[in-house]
């Protein structure tokens, strides 16, 4: 089954250390990612390879592993009953210190595939969280 692709990109005017920060912290990818109501896993970078117990929507069981980090590219799966998604995170850094960011998504299975439409927007939305975000995290308290 060929997979479904949805991708967007956007500069944010934060580091890669400080998006990596956030993007690796598994424990609180609910703040990015409202899909997800839950990851089991410790505070600070997830570990690489190690499948992650998930939550998703409070209701969906799943499994979130993280297939490459720390580096200027993040790689997740993600299984779910019906499908897998495959992500990815890819970081660019710009001369004016910020950051060009891609997400992209690849969805195969059944379930995801009879919600393609619905998943269209959901790169930009996940790019504008993860961009407000790092922004909170990195201001002074």
């Amino acid at each position: 089954m060929i997979p479904i692709r949805h991708s967007a990109d956007v500069s944010m005017r934060h580091g890669p250390s400080s998006i990596l920060d956030v993007l690796l912290d598994a424990s609180r990818a609910a703040e990015w990612n409202p899909a997800l109501s839950s990851v089991e896993s410790p505070p600070g970078p997830a570990p690489v390879g190690r499948g992650l117990p998930t939550r998703i929507r409070g209701v969906v069981r799943g499994t979130l592993t993280f297939l490459e980090a720390p580096s200027l590219e993040v790689r997740h799966r993600l299984d779910v009953p019906g499908g897998v998604e495959l992500g990815s995170w890819l970081l660019e850094p710009l001369a004016s210190g910020g950051t060009r960011v891609t997400h992209t998504m690849e969805h195969t299975g059944p379930v995801l595939r009879l919600m393609r439409r619905a998943f269209e927007p959901v790169p930009l939305w996940r790019l504008e969280r993860l961009d407000r975000v790092v922004g909170e995290r990195s201001r002074p308290r």
